[in-house]
């Protein structure tokens, strides 16, 4: 008699390829702070000199830039705590949701890379355009992953 297959084991659980947005999105959350903190220090530190017209070192709409970019990234960070909440609660509006993070982030990086391009003068560098990639990255492999994945699907049930 032959032997009988071993049936698949469903799908289901935070686990197999799931395992890497959701490490992404609770990364975020620990070190988007001070990130944001070590990337703005001498924005804080010189905001007077920048922003005032009567200064020698006033840049013109640096302030709405950096204010772009504030708004920006408090909508990001807001949602990666709520893409936390609804990971570990298992909410099926996960898909939704996190399709918004990986799409607004990178409408963000590009719009702020275009408009320090633009209006500050500042080149776009390797590092500018390694985050990029990852954007695109996440655009157009979490997110269909999130859409059609099996284990998605199974997992995120309420």
């Amino acid at each position: 008699m032959p032997p009988v297959p071993k049936p698949k084991p469903e799908l289901n659980g935070i686990g197999g390829w799931l395992i890497l947005p959701l490490l992404g999105v609770i990364f975020s959350a620990l070190f988007m702070p001070f990130r944001l903190w070590h990337h703005n220090q001498e924005v804080i530190e010189y905001w007077s000199e920048l922003t005032s017209p009567g200064s020698d070192y006033f840049i013109p709409l640096f302030k709405e830039v950096i204010y772009f970019e504030m708004v920006g990234n408090a909508i990001i960070y807001g949602t990666v705590l709520y893409l936390c909440y609804l990971f570990f609660t298992k909410k099926k509006l996960i898909i939704k949701v996190y399709a918004f993070f990986q799409i607004f982030s990178l409408a963000v990086m590009v719009f702020d890379l275009v408009l320090a391009n633009q209006l500050l003068d500042l080149e776009i560098d390797s590092n500018d355009i390694r985050e990029l990639i990852r954007g695109l990255f996440g655009c157009f492999v979490w997110v269909p992953y999130f859409f059609v994945s099996v284990r998605v699907r199974n997992t995120f049930i309420n």
